[in-house]
């Protein structure tokens, strides 16, 4: 039967996909997967290593909306000690991490201001 299969990319607004692949890889340990390019686009994509079926497309022909990504989750398995390490890389935490109902949760934005929230889920 036809239908949607799985979410393949999501899309990051980026003013410079250069300067956005060195943020994510250095900052975060996000690994490059695709970059091709083609008359008037650049499709460059990145994910976390261990990350297999989403990857993030860094565009930059959006411009509207850089730093207006919706919040994107990014599961951790410690959370506190993930916001220090990433924290000493120089990321920008806009909330330190906070017990919640679901889990432990830190939020970061990138380097043109999208949100990201960092959590450790509670065990089910």
């Amino acid at each position: 039967m036809p239908g949607i299969n799985k979410i393949a990319t999501i899309t990051i607004a980026v003013v410079d996909q250069d300067e956005a692949l060195k943020w994510f890889t250095e900052k975060l340990g996000y690994e490059k997967r695709m970059d091709l390019s083609a008359p008037g686009i650049r499709w460059l994509t990145i994910a976390p290593k261990k990350q297999t079926e989403v990857q993030f497309l860094l565009a930059s022909w959006f411009p509207d909306l850089v730093g207006k990504n919706a919040t994107c989750v990014a599961e951790t398995e410690n959370c506190r000690a993930t916001y220090e390490e990433l924290r000493g890389r120089g990321v920008k935490f806009t909330q330190t991490p906070q017990d919640r109902p679901y889990g432990i949760e830190a939020v970061f934005q990138d380097l043109c201001g999208n949100n990201y929230a960092l959590l450790q889920p509670k065990p089910m």
